[in-house]
């Protein structure tokens, strides 16, 4: 279409991982974060989706609606909308994941609890104007545990409450890096995500696909299938490019520069926005892993010659 913006294959987007599941706590305070907002704007990030505000009984702020008993010193979902606010980025509020109720298939109780979260998110959060859409934050790759009926539910409180502000998923590929169960095809993948977004359609207005879970050579095939059926549906299609090794025996290092590379230069054939989990981990210069100081110089580069080639 005449003056749309082509999508580019780079990253603009970064979740936000303080609750961290399976990944090392930097133990970063006010300073450290405001510091690292800037960075992340320098380097071409407009975007922030904080994965969860709340975890099982872990909050990112003192919550009276979720039973946390792990909460930080100062109130981080406060500060990172602020640090978003000081640098004309968009946030997406990540919800709460129960670890529990909706992993038995108890979708009703998992929605009671965050139909709660969300109106005390709102009330207290709602007047920022980076506050941008909401992340649900529970992931799935076959819509396993009530999967649709969950997003119906939490989706469309989100929608009754704030129907302006979008609504985002990021499900994974069951490829062969799933581990734990058998992997399926892409045509299987098709018929699968067909029904679930044939159910969550109107609930769900972004979906950002972890690119993780299948080889390097099968992506093109796997974005090009979901492409399609995310046009049918009215979804919108990003990518969420791991920042991440899931080659390595150990969880989690930042990836090789070379296959990240790759994953870009696949992904923005299909996609209208590249997003990362997650740039302050494993891609930045003040992450605690150096190989992300690394990466970071790598990708710097790369965006050098993408605008050299680009204005020639």
């Amino acid at each position: 279409m005449k003056g749309e913006k082509k999508p580019k294959p780079i990253i603009t987007g970064t979740f936000l991982d303080e609750i961290t599941h399976d990944i090392p706590s930097q133990n970063w305070g006010e300073e450290d974060w405001l510091k690292e907002f800037k960075v992340m704007k320098e380097i071409g990030i407009d975007t922030v989706i904080i994965i969860r505000a709340g975890y099982k009984n872990f909050a990112t702020f003192d919550s009276r609606v979720i039973d946390a008993y792990v909460v930080p010193d100062l109130d981080l979902a406060e500060l990172f909308l602020r640090a978003a606010e000081l640098n004309d980025m968009k946030l997406f509020f990540g919800l709460y994941d129960s670890g529990n109720y909706w992993m038995k298939g108890d979708w009703q109780k998992e929605t009671e609890v965050n139909k709660g979260f969300i109106d005390e998110v709102y009330d207290k959060y709602g007047y920022f104007s980076s506050f941008h859409g909401w992340y649900l934050p529970h992931e799935v790759s076959l819509g396993e545990r009530n999967y649709t009926k969950l997003i119906q539910s939490i989706g469309g409180y989100c929608k009754e409450i704030t129907p302006e502000k979008p609504t985002l998923i990021s499900p994974f590929f069951h490829g062969v890096k799933v581990g734990g169960s058998k992997p399926i095809t892409v045509n299987e993948h098709k018929k699968v995500w067909e029904s679930i977004f044939e159910n969550i359609a109107g609930y769900v207005d972004i979906c950002a696909f972890q690119d993780g879970h299948v080889e390097y050579e099968e992506l093109e095939e796997w974005f090009s299938a979901t492409k399609e059926l995310t046009d049918r549906f009215g979804i919108t299609l990003w990518s969420n490019c791991e920042s991440f090794d899931r080659d390595m025996p150990i969880k989690f290092m930042p990836i090789d520069w070379r296959k990240m590379r790759v994953k870009l230069q696949v992904a923005y054939k299909f996609v209208e926005k590249i997003i990362t989990f997650e740039f302050p981990h494993f891609m930045s210069p003040n992450s605690i892993w150096p190989s992300a100081r690394n990466l970071y110089a790598r990708y710097k580069e790369y965006l050098r010659n993408f605008i050299l080639k680009s204005v020639v």
